[in-house]
C-alpha cells in the first residue's frame, strides 16, 4: 500500500503499509482512514519509540467487527519488530467528540481524512478523563496497592531508580530491557490533567507538555517535566543509561518524581471535591469511588463525603 504521507522512517512506513494491506483485505471498504499519533506523527521518533496507530472504521463498528479487528491488531503487534500499538475506533464515536491527540496532532497515512468534521471533546470531559486516568496510571504502572495513602511513597524505595523503571521496552534485536517509558507517560499524562483543570487548555503532543506546563505555572515541577522528557527520551531514548554519572542523573530525576506525584494528588483532591459538588450524578459517584481508594486523611475530604 502506498502511504499518503511518510513518517520519516522507511522501515516504519513499510510496517504500516503491511498493516494497512492486511486490514484492507480483512475489512474491504470498511475503514475510513489510518492515522499515526505520537512521535511518528511529528517525525520525532527515536530507535526505541513505539508506533501509535489509529484505525477508524466508517460509520459505526459492529461488536463482531471490533472483536475481529482488535484480534488482528494483536497479531500484527506480535509480528512487529517495533512495539506497535493499534487502536480501533469508529467514525460515529469520533463525531461525538475526539481527544486532541487525534484531532490536532495525528497524521493521516491512508484513506479519507475526517478530522475537519470531528469536534474536540469538551474540556470538562477531557479534564475528567485526564484526571482519573492519571491517578490510575500512578497506581497501576508502578504496581502500587489498590488502596493508597497520601503522601505516596516511592514504588520501590530500595531500588536504584525507586521502581520507576519497571516498563520493559523491546530493542531491535528482540531483547526486552527496563526503561523509563512509563515514567515519561505517567508524569506527562498527569501534567496534561493539571493543565486542563487549572488552565483550561488542551495538550495534544507529548513534546509540548513540559513547555505548556512551564508557560502556565512557575513552580519546581516544570523543570522536572522538562528533564524527564529531554533526558529520558531525548538523550537516553527511554533506555537506562550505562555510564555511572548518567545513572546518578537518572536516579536524581526519579528521586524527585514522587514529589510531583504528590503534587498531582493535591490537585486531584481539589478536582474530586469539585466533582462531589457537581450536578452530574455519575461524576459524583466516580469521585466517591476514587476517594474510597485514596486515604487523604483530610478533614475537608471526610466532611465532603458525609
Amino acid at each position: 500500500m502506498l502511504l499518503l504521507t511518510s513518517t520519516g522512517n522507511a522501515s516504519v512506513d513499510r510496517l504500516l503499509s503491511g498493516v494497512i494491506g492486511i486490514f484492507e483485505i480483512a475489512f474491504p471498504a470498511r475503514v475510513q482512514g489510518y492515522y499515526v499519533q505520537g512521535s511518528y506523527a511529528d517525525h520525532s521518533g527515536v530507535a526505541t519509540s513505539d508506533i501509535d496507530m489509529e484505525i477508524v472504521f466508517q460509520g459505526s463498528i459492529t461488536a463482531a467487527e471490533r472483536q475481529q479487528a482488535e484480534l488482528l491488531a494483536d497479531y500484527c503487534a506480535a509480528l512487529s519488530a517495533v512495539e506497535l500499538d493499534v487502536d480501533v475506533e469508529d467514525e460515529a464515536r469520533l463525531i461525538a467528540g475526539s481527544d486532541p491527540m487525534f484531532k490536532m496532532a495525528s497524521l493521516l497515512i491512508y484513506g479519507e481524512d475526517i478530522r475537519d468534521r470531528v469536534p474536540l471533546v469538551g474540556l470538562p470531559d477531557w479534564t475528567r478523563d485526564r484526571m482519573h486516568t492519571s491517578y490510575r496510571r500512578f497506581v497501576k504502572l508502578f504496581q502500587r496497592p489498590g488502596v493508597v495513602t497520601y503522601p505516596l511513597a516511592y514504588p520501590d524505595p530500595a531500588a536504584e531508580f525507586y521502581g520507576y523503571d519497571l516498563r520493559k521496552v523491546r530493542l531491535p534485536d528482540g531483547r526486552e530491557v527496563n526503561s523509563t517509558r512509563d515514567l515519561i507517560r505517567a508524569t506527562g499524562w498527569a501534567a496534561t490533567a493539571i493543565i486542563a483543570f487549572k488552565c483550561g487548555r488542551y495538550v495534544a503532543r507529548k513534546s509540548d507538555c513540559h513547555r505548556i506546563y512551564q508557560e502556565c505555572f512557575h513552580d519546581e515541577w516544570g523543570s522536572l517535566l522538562a528533564d524527564i522528557y529531554q533526558q529520558c527520551r531525548g538523550r537516553w531514548h527511554y533506555l537506562i543509561p550505562e555510564a555511572s554519572a548518567e545513572r546518578q542523573q537518572l536516579r536524581a530525576i526519579c528521586a524527585r518524581t514522587s514529589g510531583f506525584e504528590n503534587h498531582f494528588l493535591q490537585v486531584y483532591k481539589k478536582f474530586l471535591l469539585s466533582e462531589l459538588r457537581h450536578e452530574d450524578t455519575q461524576a459524583r459517584e466516580q469521585a466517591l469511588k476514587v476517594l474510597a481508594a485514596i486515604s487523604f486523611q483530610d478533614e475537608e475530604i471526610l466532611s465532603a463525603m458525609l
